[in-house]
């Protein structure tokens, strides 16, 4: 999944896992047509549910998972780079 996909996927996650795909663009600041073509790829993947007629992407349960797991991994990262900057900062001080 590409960042631009997992960025669609928070975006309509954080409104209440429906959002047209207009507005999707206008979030992520890209045309309205490549917002079409990222709901539909992610569709085909099976993490939203396209409604072309109306232009509601919402996601599904598999969808959700992913994006608890892709939000899951950022945590730990951050976690790991903490713990490595305090490491840092105490040979600094020492």
């Amino acid at each position: 999944m590409s960042g631009m996909e997992q960025e669609t996927m928070d975006i309509v996650g954080k409104n209440e896992g429906r959002l047209h795909y207009y507005l999707i663009a206008q979030e992520l600041r890209i045309s309205a047509h490549y917002a079409h073509v990222i709901c539909k790829g992610l569709e085909r993947s099976g993490y939203v549910d396209f409604d072309t007629f109306r232009g509601i992407c919402s996601l599904t349960e598999k969808g959700k998972e992913a994006r608890e797991k892709i939000w899951l991994f950022k945590l730990e990262r951050q976690k790991e780079n903490i713990q490595k900057r305090r490491k840092e900062n105490k040979k600094r001080i020492l």
